[in-house]
């Protein structure tokens, strides 16, 4: 009787430890699609909203496809381009298209040594470094990228000086750039549920920077790395 009574207490002691993870929740406001194929570039969120949340992590697009949003811990660097030149605006005073929010109290850091040489190997290294920290790829869920990047591709979106109402266009008229960015923050969110609401089709990742200056920031397009950079993942709680 004793030695049932153990089985069953190890049984449930082994089905505790593998209880699943909690991801930090994952909103989002705006669906990707149809702001740009149906021209919805009305405001679905108000920043302002945001400004008194803890440990608030964001990316999205400004109201009108004006510019592009980014806080970090709480600290908006959002980007605005304006007749050739980059806008800083540090405040939540302006209203987004698309939003996608997250609220993370603590990170799990690893270090990645990986050559990382397409959009692909990127995915592909966070969700394996994911599922090992715990986090539930199955679900949406934030990532920052810290370090020094030897190749980023960003563009600032100006849907109001384009000459045509489309994503290209709509690139074209704003801000674009390529380079090597020191002591830079990557702020993105995975999810493979998501694509064409809040990620492109073919892709489970969404990402903005910030240079160390915090003079350069915007959508990253494409990025590349054979150095050593931080990734850091929420780190989860059990159900």
């Amino acid at each position: 009787m004793k030695k049932n009574i153990f089985i069953v207490s190890a049984i449930f002691s082994l089905l505790a430890c593998q209880s699943p993870s909690e991801n930090p929740t994952v909103e989002h406001f705006g669906v990707l699609r149809e702001i740009m194929m149906e021209q919805k570039l009305e405001a679905n969120a108000d920043l302002a909203d945001y400004r008194q949340s803890p440990n608030l992590y964001a990316i999205g697009a400004l109201e009108g496809l004006s510019g592009e949003v980014l806080v970090i811990d709480g600290d908006p660097l959002n980007g605005l381009a304006q007749k050739g030149d980059l806008l800083m605006d540090r405040t939540f005073d302006r209203k987004a298209t698309l939003l996608i929010t997250s609220q993370v109290e603590e990170w799990y850091k690893v270090k990645l040594d990986q050559v990382i040489n397409d959009h692909g190997d990127l995915q592909a290294l966070i969700a394996k470094e994911a599922e090992q920290a715990g986090v539930n790829i199955d679900k949406a869920f934030p990532f920052m990228l810290v370090g020094d990047f030897d190749h980023i591709e960003w563009h600032i979106i100006n849907a109001a000086e384009a000459k045509a109402q489309n994503h290209d266009a709509y690139k074209e008229a704003g801000l674009q750039g390529v380079g090597d960015y020191a002591n830079a923050r990557v702020l993105g969110f995975y999810s493979s549920q998501h694509e064409g609401v809040f990620t492109h089709h073919g892709s489970f990742l969404h990402m903005h920077f910030i240079d160390g200056s915090e003079r350069v920031m915007g959508h990253v397009d494409a990025l590349r790395n054979d150095g050593s950079i931080e990734l850091w993942l929420p780190k989860v709680k059990s159900k």
